[in-house]
């Protein structure tokens, strides 16, 4: 396909540009980036005037299969919700009700521009066939925890292994990662296990880091160690993806920036459960790569990357006043090739860049109604960060195809997915 007459965010000397140029996509690449290029015979072209061609967004922590769990926090704490709410409701799912969750799921992101998604959850062979069916890119893994007991710790062992060994090899677009889900829900041995498959099938580590006040509390009364001298004694020489990362000191941020490691930063979530607001300006000038996920729609509403973006950067004004903070190009990285980076993609996506896999978005910033706080157009980055919300997105491409085009979703039928989740109760 050949997409002529947008304007194209490209990333060039660790600058956001916008440039006028055309991207021609062949056998799942992204071929040639320049002005002018003339379609071949036969060759699909979009016209994306008036509007912006940018890399997929890359979603680095969800649970895909909780749309099933929007609008169920309200007015209690992130244990009480885990607790009281998420748990007893998980423990009677079904891997239908998985499948079908995570279809909706797959709707909503490819919709509103998200294009990649790491995932942290179970029924994982469910959630594997939704994705294929869709053929959207993601990282999926089991979820690994002992807090109910060795015995169920072992099966959750053996499902991860058995997911991981069934893999289709040939699918590019499904990778995997080893998920404990938290030193707080984790002992010793399930972290050494894990340590062990990651080391054992070459694969980054996925977990949430001190996301709350109590997290840092139950995590030394089970570990008699500090989060970060845990996480450092099991997973200091392995990839690790870090979620949230909220209650972090200036101890914990100096061993974090010499690791192997960075942060997915869920703004929505981390304000709905009151975790505080990570300093992630602070992370980013000592080196540490921050990216943007939403976490589960219960407590990140929903999976609007581009409301992820818009908050992440809002909220780094709230602590830091008229001090230095990031900006909109800072949060555009976060939510593209920092995701790509923390993931161990970005040699393949992240960045619209020639050789690259084609996941790809258009953005429409054409002058009508719908567009009205989009108008006037001053600033096409910041309308980007500030003003746009996924609804904006006419066009998402993954891997060379289109799988939204027009606002017309391409391999999923919607309203049989809307059909399978809006009668469902729990």
């Amino acid at each position: 396909m050949l997409i002529k007459n947008g304007k194209v965010l490209i990333f060039e000397e660790n600058d956001v540009k916008i440039k006028d140029v055309d991207i021609k996509v062949d056998d799942k690449k992204i071929q040639k980036i320049e002005k002018d290029i003339l379609p071949d015979k036969n060759e699909k072209v979009i016209d994306a005037t008036n509007k912006v061609v940018m890399p997929g967004l890359i979603n680095t922590h969800a649970h895909i299969a909780m749309s099933i769990f929007r609008g169920t926090f309200e007015g209690c704490n992130l244990y009480t919700w885990l607790n009281e709410k998420i748990w007893p409701i998980e423990a009677k799912l079904t891997k239908e009700d998985v499948y079908d969750a995570t279809m909706l799921s797959i709707v909503e992101m490819i919709s509103t521009g998200t294009t990649c998604v790491n995932d942290h959850y179970f029924f994982s062979e469910q959630i594997r066939d939704a994705l294929e069916k869709s053929k959207m890119r993601a990282v999926i893994t089991r979820v690994l925890m002992d807090s109910d007991g060795e015995e169920a710790s072992n099966k959750r062992i053996d499902e991860f292994i058995n997911l991981y060994e069934s893999r289709n090899q040939n699918n590019e677009l499904i990778t995997y990662s080893v998920a404990p889900h938290g030193l707080y829900t984790c002992s010793g041995m399930v972290l050494s296990k894990a340590r062990d498959l990651a080391k054992k099938y070459n694969l980054p580590v996925h977990i949430h880091f001190l996301e709350s006040i109590d997290e840092i509390k139950d995590i030394y009364n089970l570990h008699g160690e500090e989060g970060i001298d845990v996480l450092s004694k099991y997973f200091s020489d392995i990839h690790t993806i870090l979620a949230h990362g909220v209650k972090l000191n200036d101890k914990d941020l100096s061993i974090l920036s010499k690791m192997n490691c960075g942060i997915s930063h869920n703004p929505v979530s981390n304000l709905r459960l009151g975790c505080k607001i990570a300093d992630i300006t602070k992370y980013i000038k000592l080196g540490i790569n921050v990216a943007l996920g939403t976490d589960g729609q219960g407590s990140g509403n929903n999976l609007d990357m581009f409301e992820a973006m818009k908050i992440a950067a809002l909220m780094q004004g709230g602590i830091h006043e008229n001090e230095e903070r990031i900006d909109s190009k800072d949060v555009i990285k976060m939510a593209t090739i920092n995701g790509a980076k923390l993931l161990g993609l970005d040699k393949k996506i992240g960045s619209i860049d020639e050789g690259k896999e084609a996941d790809i978005i258009i953005v429409d910033f054409s002058d009508k109604l719908d567009n009205v706080k989009l108008i006037p157009n001053n600033n096409i980055i910041s309308n980007l960060v500030y003003n746009t919300n996924g609804n904006n997105v006419d066009t998402t491409i993954v891997n060379g195809e289109i799988l939204m085009e027009n606002r017309e979703l391409k391999t999923i039928d919607f309203q049989k997915v809307i059909n399978k989740n809006i009668f469902k109760k729990q």
